[in-house]
């Protein structure tokens, strides 16, 4: 679990006992209370993650227990977990909190947009698409009233919010005298000249739309906002945060020289672009109620610019949670695809057993698809590329996904030829050996997860099956002989019903989507471009449809059959081979 922005300066643990003080990149001050004194303690944030991680796994667990699991396994000091009550109290306060702060509406007007929120993950999580996809940016996007910018550690005042630049202009052309020059055709003379222009950039663009349009909802997004250093980027426009309950804000600067001369106009011969002089009453800046400043930011980033607490406090966050975005994207080598979603399920297990973060983990749109799918060059440079560099660099891990064949740490330079090509054997390999394998399509026509082995020929499985006397069904067939027959033993029983007996199974880790209602179903389909649903469909007695997955292979069909086989169902499965 990513403890970024969960807990804020000012909470109070549920026994009082622990106060968030102040907050830095790497630690917590809190004040800690217990039998009659009071004291104060920095609390490391990594410490701090091991004992939401342990907790969010062991709920019933204690201080004392946590400590000992915990003490000596990685490289912080062994002193530091005398802290180990204050660190299980600050813990669960992370669990509980994280489940009330994961919607940015939770306990406001669900009607209303906050004015000011940054929308924070992991990378590829959706962060930005989020921003786009909303109803009221892409309005103000019809009308040109969304302004958009990235920070970068380059960035500063000026080119947030404007300066003076060189431009080019055409300038009549004088003698000594000061009387213009005519050319033979007694037309005036003019020349290049360079002069220096007030070019407003993102935020005053941004400023200006929305006191020129008052009933439109205008929009400055900023991607990346921790890229930059937001105490020199902002300036004194920071006070400008603080909104009153109409939306305004609370506190005026006041506008420099420059600023004031461009909103005014720059001479008598120039109409001002600012129309609403509300904009600069007083000589001041104020935002108004229907400008928003939503921004992104990338918690694998943190690094770059810490954001002090101050600047946290006049944004709302919203976490942005690695998820199935149901798009079924698949990652194509050869012939084959394999799923884009079981590949992140198993490669995130692998980043937070090793880091204990979800900041490195990777997001359902991390690589680019197109028309569904992930081409292996993509891969390997985008994917592959972040996980050896980013991810494993300083994080090593020993699964054997990351070993070559000597049982060596692999080289990123192994997934190439000497030519430059992807060598697409070696990602099979790194694929198989998580576990994740290509679909195929079975003698039926419905996808399956083909059962290739790692370093031999890829050929179709030919394992055949018996189902309570029923002899020689290859996989796709098993498997619904299998429901089949659950199905005709329950004549009674309804979809939901169904779906929750066989999604009971424990099989959830191996098999996505085991058993589905229609409603789920469609559900996960509507939006789909992939032409493969991967279910098979079931007609009950009461005319309900019902859908059992199809993504059985070598990972998972022993899973399944034991699980069947140990349900009590009266249903057998055996294998003929």
């Amino acid at each position: 679990m990513n403890i970024e922005n969960i807990l804020r300066i000012g909470d109070v643990s549920d026994n009082g006992q622990v106060t968030i003080v102040d907050e830095d990149r790497l630690c917590y001050l809190v004040k800690s209370e217990s039998r009659g004194s009071v004291g104060l303690r920095t609390i490391s944030k990594a410490l701090l993650g091991e004992y939401v991680h342990y907790f969010t796994e062991n709920p019933d667990s204690n201080a004392n227990t946590a400590r000992d699991v915990l003490c000596g396994k990685t490289a912080i000091d062994k002193f530091e977990y005398g802290y180990t009550s204050t660190l299980t109290i600050m813990a669960k306060m992370v669990i509980e909190h994280s489940a009330r702060r994961v919607d940015y509406v939770t306990d406001k007007d669900k009607t209303k947009i906050n004015l000011q929120q940054i929308f924070y993950g992991a990378p590829g999580t959706g962060k930005s698409h989020k921003i786009k996809d909303d109803a009221d940016v892409k309005a103000a996007d019809e009308k040109n009233l969304v302004f958009r910018t990235t920070f970068h550690p380059d960035s500063d005042y000026s080119t947030f919010v404007g300066a003076y630049k060189p431009t080019t202009t055409k300038r009549a052309v004088r003698n000594v005298a000061g009387d213009i020059v005519k050319d033979t055709n007694k037309e005036d003379v003019y020349e290049d000249c360079i002069t220096y222009s007030f070019i407003p950039q993102a935020f005053l663009q941004a400023y200006v739309a929305a006191w020129n349009n008052p009933d439109d909802k205008v929009f400055l997004v900023i991607e990346e906002i921790n890229r930059g250093n937001c105490a020199q980027i902002f300036g004194d426009l920071f006070q400008l945060l603080d909104r009153d309950d109409e939306g305004a804000s609370e506190y005026p600067i006041m506008a420099d020289k420059d600023i004031a001369k461009y909103l005014n106009g720059n001479d008598e011969e120039e109409l001002p672009v600012l129309t609403n002089k509300d904009g600069i009453k007083d000589g001041k800046l104020r935002l108004p109620k229907n400008l928003y400043i939503w921004a992104t930011m990338n918690t694998s980033d943190q690094s770059l610019f810490p954001i002090d607490s101050a600047f946290k406090r006049r944004w709302d966050w919203v976490y942005m949670p690695i998820a199935d975005a149901k798009k079924n994207y698949v990652i194509e080598i050869d012939n084959d695809q394999y799923d884009w979603w079981s590949f992140l399920e198993a490669i995130n297990a692998i980043i937070e057993s090793t880091t204990h973060s979800e900041d490195k983990k990777l997001g359902y749109f991390f690589a680019k698809a197109k028309n569904g799918k992930i081409t292996v060059e993509t891969f390997v440079s985008k994917v592959i590329f972040y996980l050896w560099n980013d991810v494993f660099k300083d994080n090593e891990t020993n699964h054997k996904a990351f070993k070559d064949s000597d049982g060596e740490l692999l080289a990123f330079r192994k997934f190439f030829h000497h030519d430059g090509t992807v060598d697409t054997n070696m990602v099979i390999k790194f694929l198989q050996d998580l576990e994740v394998y290509p679909f195929e399509t079975s003698d039926d026509g419905t996808a399956t997860i083909s059962d290739t082995t790692p370093n031999t020929k890829r050929q179709r499985d030919k394992s055949r099956y018996r189902v309570n006397g029923t002899d020689n069904l290859n996989k796709a067939q098993m498997t619904r002989e299998a429901f089949r027959l659950y199905i005709e033993a329950h004549p009674d029983a309804d979809a939901q019903t169904i779906a929750q007996a066989w999604n009971g199974l424990g099989l959830k880790d191996y098999v996505r989507h085991l058993v589905e209602t229609e409603a789920e179903y469609n559900a996960r389909t509507k939006d789909s471009t992939d032409s493969n649903k991967r279910a098979t469909e079931f007609e009950l007695s009461n005319g309900e449809k019902i859908y059992l997955s199809t993504q059985f292979g070598i990972g998972n069909i022993g899973k399944f059959m034991d699980a069947v086989n140990n349900a009590g169902w009266n249903i057998r499965i055996e294998n003929q081979d």
